[in-house]
């Protein structure tokens, strides 16, 4: 498990989810789940799946990327949150090399804070977020809004679930 903050899907010169994301998520050494902050758009060559989430007024869709070939496909799922519909720049991204169980959107803790994106496979949650730039100062609320969450479970499968 690793996070990036993508600043923004493309420079000058390149398009960052096919040299940065693609480097981590394929390959040796490759992690299994990236989170991705500041994530722009998805990669053009991404196909976006008919799966639906209910979340609560915040778009999420599921994306499936194959970085690989053809004839030697390596599909990934990017599982993307578009925030920032304006600059399309500050969106949240988490992508995995396996499907998610779940999908789980929670609502921005503060009024000036973002949306936090997770996805449960098997009994582990795994969690995107983007504090403010400013020092952070909603990463307690943003940390507290996740323990609440699973705090308040009646599911048992939520319930027993480990979370980051």
């Amino acid at each position: 498990v690793a996070t990036w903050n993508l600043q923004g899907s493309n420079a000058p010169t390149e398009n960052k989810w096919n040299t940065h994301v693609r480097q981590l998520v394929t390959g040796s050494g490759a992690v299994d789940i990236l989170m991705v902050q500041e994530a722009g758009a998805v990669p053009a060559s991404a196909t976006l799946t008919e799966r639906e989430f209910s979340t609560p007024g915040i778009p999420m869709n599921e994306y499936i990327w194959n970085t690989g070939t053809n004839s030697r496909p390596q599909e990934l799922f990017i599982y993307f949150s578009r925030v920032d519909a304006f600059a399309n720049r500050v969106n949240l991204a988490i992508v995995s090399n396996r499907r998610a169980d779940e999908v789980i959107v929670l609502p921005p803790p503060t009024v000036v804070s973002r949306p936090i994106i997770g996805i449960r496979i098997g009994n582990d949650v795994f969690f995107s977020t983007h504090a403010l730039a400013n020092r952070g100062v909603d990463s307690g609320a943003i940390v507290n809004s996740v323990f609440e969450f699973f705090n308040r479970q009646t599911d048992p499968i939520r319930q027993a679930a480990n979370w980051m």
